[in-house]
Order: C-alpha cells, then structure tokens, then sequence
C-alpha cells in the first residue's frame, strides 16, 4: 500500500501538467486574410528573401501603384511560389495585387 501514494501523486501531477498548454481558442486557430482587391499591377526586379509567407522583392517602380522603386516584402501563396525562384539575387518578372493594408504576389517568374 506504499506505492499507492507515490503512485497517486504521479498520476495527478501527469494530468495537471498535459492540462497546461493552449487553450481550445488557440489550436487549430485558422488565420483569416482579407481579399486580393484592385488591379493586377506588374513590374521587375530580383528576389532578396523568401520565408514560408513572405517574398521580399528589390524592384522597379509602379507609379499606378503608388510603390516606388524600393524593397517591398510580398505575401506569397504556395501556389505562386510553386515554380518561382527562390534564390536570393534572381531576376524575376512578377505580378501582385492589393490584400489589406499590403500586397500579395499573383505570379512570380524567373527572367533572363
């Protein structure tokens, strides 16, 4: 009967410690982004970084975008980024519009 103390006092610290961690409003929580809107604007430049949500892009100027030339990070969907390079440095040909206070890429090409 020794053992069923020790044994007791596991067992509820196991279970007050699986209870830690996020709450039900946290897991699977799916994030909800505001619509592509506007025209589809295009423009050059070369690929500086690319995360798994973001590519960040050194281009050329959009005045009917109001981007001047400059270093803009784009959201990048896996669809676009699928077949675009993705090596810092690339030349690349790429199309985006507005989503929300920034711009999202709708294509992402490799150029000569």
């Amino acid at each position: 009967m020794r053992l069923a103390a020790p044994f007791s006092a596991i067992v509820a610290l196991c279970l007050l410690v699986s209870a830690c961690g996020p709450g039900p409003d946290k897991i699977n929580k799916v994030e909800t982004l505001p619509p592509l809107s506007g025209a589809t604007f295009t423009t050059t430049g070369s690929i500086s970084a690319v995360t798994l949500e973001s590519a960040t892009i050194d281009h050329e100027a959009v005045p009917q975008a109001g981007l001047a030339a400059g270093r803009t990070t784009f959201r990048a969907f896996a669809d676009v980024m699928a077949t675009a390079p993705a090596t810092p440095g690339a030349r690349v040909a790429l199309s985006f519009r507005k989503q929300g206070d920034g711009w999202a890429l709708t294509e992402l090409k490799g150029r000569d």
